[in-house]
């Protein structure tokens, strides 16, 4: 007989199947497993068959129990997990005694489904019925606690097994425990009927609460065990079979609510664990949602470039941000912390005679100095406690990184639609001793009376005007970010001669921010812009820079939809997506891409999967800008024309680009970085020997006169203009340049540098250089 006929199975289901005695169900019952295991003669609809069958409750035997799981062993793909299903079923249908004689082909099939191609909804599920059936024919050893629910193969499991057999107290509080843990639902978050049962087991018992806390510490302190997988051998502390009663033991953490769960899930996650595990140690930190939780995700979005777990991230955010009531930007400011600084911005530790300063200064600059009988160093007394001395240092280095992020984040508010109180705002930006450093350097737009202007905080609670005025707004004053998108031309020159003049550095560029308007040949493409097609840029530099700017993007290369890129920011305040389109540039090497050709740029309405486009002329002034002011910085940075090596492939077929780009127009960032150096060359010790003269600085040296080309940083020489190879080291502000406006133009310091370099000519000791200008 046939099962692959749905008409057929149909007939049997209604006609034949009640009519069956128990001996000749059971015979049907492994004439179904034998068709189903070969994938002969069977379709998915004979599998309604087993639970039409399985609802007789069948009078199964070990001997026919063991028949079914022998034929399960060498089962075809997709039926091998059907099969085993039915199996299982079967032999949970068996008198706990029978399932004795049926050990071995429990846990033969549970290795089988360990080394299977599931899914992993269904490898956790049968391995659960696999474990159960093995412990319920294994009697239970009075006084220990069961833990045929864990794995015993990594690096984690073997340890918690050794750290269980130890537990002499809430035994069976503690197996009904990891029974339930691994039982919890698929996906990052549990259910509430889960969640609800995990509350009752952990109520009143400190002593099992503290037996979780003491397993997950041992998931990030254990050292790895070697696990094969697919003939491979990995290192592993949590394996993929052990990673659901992880899921369920960090859930029942968080069912506790005990204050050490924050730092253990950051601590869980910094490990590396299973992808499972870390989504789930991000999930754990959203429901969490008290200040160190959302501190933890914020530095875990800044720091991570992974497109799914930046999804997790996002979603952990949300959630505690509708618990509290308030926007994710919200919960965020609300939350960053003052590392322990005063409103000075100093963090004082007294040892002995010794007192350490970590301090924060007013250009966000993190120092740790030592006082010791009268004196300061950066170096600690010989006697001073090397554990203070390391824990001073870790605080140091998460200071910097906090800074880091509130760089980020601060810059992030530029094309966030938010104001604030003006207590409010004092409170989270002009006073908070870490963000101060930061908010205190940049304008702010204070409306107060019906009236807006823009302004910098001065040190009293005042505000300074473009003038020099200073202005005392009411307590009814409203502040926000200040945009020089939003602003009126002669107000922005006004704000850059004032920072000029005061040589004021701001943490990135606002005023000095490249602004991106509408062209006419915008309004006519209508919804898209081809203002920054047709470039060439280096692929590699490229993604990572769309990862460093928060642009998700698939990765291009020689597979399906790998041809064509899809770059992605989201604007979720004002409901919009950019999209950046770029392509191979059919430079590859094997599934290597080298080089990517740049595409348009549009813009979609945020609506779940619609990708409805937006015309240009409809998208917010300061997204649009802030959109094509990041492609424009992956074409200013990744472009081949900005690498001086390129010179020498003058066959290549990219080179007439890179000689057009290279010493061609300035873009609006190259005429931003051509203001300041005009404003800067007069006071540079080089001012006599150097001037700019359109697109180029201009700098005589004693053995040649060179024009470096302030876009690309790339330099011709006289005579016949003849090209200057110099690749820069890593850029800094370059030496004998005292002040820049802005921190993060690396292009600027490069073009300074060579200039001063080159100014001084006659000094060159490189030979590779000395070699060209000779």
């Amino acid at each position: 007989m046939r099962f692959d006929d749905n008409e057929v199975v149909a007939r049997l289901r209604r006609h034949v199947l009640p009519t069956l005695d128990d001996e000749r169900a059971l015979s049907l019952y492994v004439v179904l497993v034998d068709r189903a295991s070969a994938f002969r003669g069977w379709s998915w609809g004979g599998a309604r068959l087993f639970l039409d069958l399985n609802r007789r409750l069948l009078p199964w035997t070990a001997g026919d129990v063991r028949l079914l799981f022998a034929l399960t062993i060498d089962a075809a793909y997709p039926t091998d997990i059907t099969v085993l299903k039915a199996a299982a079923a079967a032999a949970e249908q068996l008198d706990p005694a029978e399932r004795t004689h049926c050990v071995d082909s429990f846990q033969q099939a549970l290795r089988q489904v360990d080394a299977g191609w599931y899914g992993s909804g269904d490898r956790a599920r049968l391995r659960l019925r696999l474990r159960a059936l093995i412990e319920s024919a294994s009697p239970s050893t009075p006084g220990k606690v069961q833990t045929g629910v864990i794995h015993v193969e990594d690096g984690w499991s073997r340890v918690a097994v050794e750290r269980l057999s130890a537990v002499t107290a809430d035994v069976d509080v503690v197996s009904n425990l990891l029974a339930h843990a691994g039982t919890i639902p698929s996906g990052p978050r549990p259910s509430k009927t889960w969640l609800k049962r995990t509350g009752e087991l952990l109520a009143d018992r400190p002593r099992v609460v503290a037996l979780v806390r003491e397993l997950l510490e041992l998931a990030h302190t254990c050292e790895p065990a070697e696990v094969e997988s697919w003939g491979f051998q990995f290192p592993q502390r949590i394996g993929p079979n052990n990673a659901d009663l992880a899921r369920g033991l960090l859930w029942a953490a968080a069912a506790s609510g005990e204050p050490w769960l924050t730092p253990l899930v950051l601590a869980l996650h910094a490990s590396g664990p299973e992808p499972k595990v870390l989504n789930t140690c991000i999930a754990v930190l959203g429901r969490r949602g008290d200040a160190a939780a959302i501190a933890g995700l914020v530095q875990l979005q800044r720091t991570t470039r992974d497109r799914g777990e930046l999804t997790q991230i996002a979603t952990a955010l949300d959630e505690a941000a509708a618990t509290a009531g308030i926007s994710r930007s919200e919960l965020t400011e609300r939350t960053i912390s003052d590392a322990g600084l005063d409103r000075q911005g100093k963090r004082r530790i007294v040892h002995g005679d010794v007192t350490a300063v970590l301090a924060i200064d007013e250009s966000a600059k993190v120092t740790l100095v030592w006082e010791h009988d009268g004196r300061r160093s950066v170096r600690p007394p010989a006697h001073v406690d090397p554990d203070l001395v390391r824990a001073l240092k870790r605080d140091t280095a998460e200071l910097r990184k906090l800074i880091a992020g509130e760089r980020d984040r601060l810059e992030d508010l530029l094309v966030e639609d938010r104001e604030w109180p003006l207590d409010t705002w004092r409170q989270r930006y002009a006073n908070h001793p870490v963000t101060g450093s930061l908010a205190n350097r940049l304008l702010w737009l204070v409306t107060d009376a019906g009236r807006s202007v823009a302004a910098f905080p001065a040190a009293d609670g005042r505000f300074t005007l473009a003038n020099g005025d200073v202005i005392d707004p009411s307590d009814h004053a409203r502040v926000r970010v200040w945009h020089p998108a939003t602003a009126d031309p002669d107000e922005v020159r006004a704000w850059r001669a004032h920072i000029l003049a005061r040589e004021l550095t701001q943490p990135f560029k606002q005023a000095f921010r490249e602004v991106y308007l509408l062209t006419p040949a915008e309004e006519g493409t209508r919804i898209y812009s081809n203002r920054f097609a047709a470039h060439v840029l280096r692929y590699q530099q490229t993604y990572a820079l769309m990862k460093q700017r928060r642009w998700a993007t698939n990765y291009l290369g020689g597979w399906d939809g790998g041809y064509d890129g899809e770059a992605r920011r989201d604007f979720a305040s004002h409901g919009l997506r950019a999209v950046f389109f770029h392509q191979p540039a059919g430079d590859e090497d094997g599934h290597t891409v080298q080089y990517c050709t740049t595409d348009q740029v549009r813009f979609q309405r945020l609506r779940g999967q619609d990708r409805e486009p937006v015309p240009l002329a409809d998208v917010p002034p300061v997204v649009f800008s802030e959109a094509m002011r990041d492609v424009d910085l992956f074409i200013g940075v990744a472009s081949i024309a900005t690498d001086p090596t390129w010179f020498d492939r003058g066959a290549d077929r990219h080179f007439a680009y890179w000689q057009s780009v290279a010493f061609g127009d300035l873009s609006a960032n190259g005429q931003i970085r051509r203001h300041v150096i005009e404003h800067l060359l007069p006071k540079l010790k080089i001012r006599d020997r150097a001037r700019l003269d359109g697109n180029y600085l201009v700098v005589n040296g004693q053995k040649r006169t060179y024009r470096i080309h302030v876009g690309s940083g790339n330099i011709l020489m006289s005579p016949n203009d003849q090209y200057l190879c110099i690749v820069p080291a890593r850029a800094t502000k370059p030496t004998g340049v005292r002040f820049l406006p802005f921190e993060g133009d690396d292009m600027l310091a490069v073009v300074l540098s060579k200039a001063l370099l080159l100014a001084d000519d006659h000094r060159i000791t490189d030979p590779s250089i000395v070699h060209q200008i000779r």
